[in-house]
């Protein structure tokens, strides 16, 4: 692995991306074993991949999520939970890239076909989207994720997220948890080490995050990439109403509780 800051680094293009992607897994053969993998992975549809990226666009995307001026970072805390996110990606050209990449018809055509979603959409906003880092004693907690694009009028269908955390110890904490739809015990994890990729369905007791506070030392830290895909549907589900992300959880029901309205669900902070 090139240590950080020591080299000029070549500029990873979009289509390389593809390209990268598509030589891996673009096959008819490859993308059905895809598919089983990701409609057959408890507890939801999720799917797992390992070197997703150009060792070089890793590089750059680690190298850039160091570089970004501070004043583009804000901090996300909600229910007990605390990370610094980037949605800023003004200084970050090769997010950039790996964003058209992402957003480009081949990848959204061959995303659609691996997690069955027809008509699969991207977010022009970056709704959400972007870098996001952890340190020693931040946390996610189990949440599950909003479920409606105000900006562009859409249904949340896809999560995607790209780690690039260089050579991270599974004892530091850290691995995302998928979690049963009673949120009572976790039913499966992956690590946010260097080239992961982790693409899930959405669904309304998707329950997932990182709860145990990172031991990192103090100078290490997780990091990463986030996208969402969208459908536009005229109807909304009425068991299921549009939401933010729901960190409070109604046991008597079964279920998360909200209003109904967007905006205004009920959360563990309020």
């Amino acid at each position: 692995m090139v240590t950080p800051g020591k080299h000029n680094r070549i500029m990873v293009r979009d289509q390389e991306i593809i390209d990268h992607i598509l030589s891996k897994w673009g096959e008819e053969e490859e993308m059905r074993a895809l598919n089983e993998q990701y409609r057959y992975t408890p507890p939801y549809p999720t799917l797992h991949l390992e070197d997703f990226l150009p060792e070089e666009c890793l590089q750059n995307l680690y190298d850039e999520s160091q570089n970004i001026p501070k004043k583009y970072w804000t901090t996300f805390t909600r229910a007990g939970s605390y990370m610094e996110e980037c949605k800023d990606l003004e200084k970050a050209p090769q997010a950039r890239q790996l964003v058209s990449a992402m957003h480009s018809p081949e990848i959204l055509k061959w995303m659609s076909k691996i997690c069955d979603v027809s008509h699969l959409l991207p977010d022009p906003y970056l709704v959400g989207a972007g870098y996001m880092k952890s340190y020693k004693g931040d946390s996610l907690k189990i949440h599950s994720d909003f479920n409606w694009n105000e900006e562009c009028q859409t249904h949340r269908a896809l999560s995607f997220i790209l780690y690039f955390t260089p050579d991270w110890n599974p004892e530091w904490n850290g691995d995302i948890q998928f979690w049963d739809f009673n949120k009572e015990k976790m039913i499966s994890s992956y690590p946010p080490k260097w080239g992961n990729v982790v693409l899930w369905k959405y669904h309304k007791r998707g329950f997932h995050g990182h709860p145990n506070p990172i031991t990192c030392p103090d100078d290490r830290f997780r990091v990463g990439f986030r996208l969402f895909y969208f459908i536009s549907d005229s109807i909304h589900d009425w068991r299921d109403p549009p939401h933010k992300s729901l960190y409070w959880y109604d046991k008597e029901k079964n279920e998360p509780y909200h209003a109904g309205e967007y905006g205004h669900g009920r959360l563990d902070d309020e």
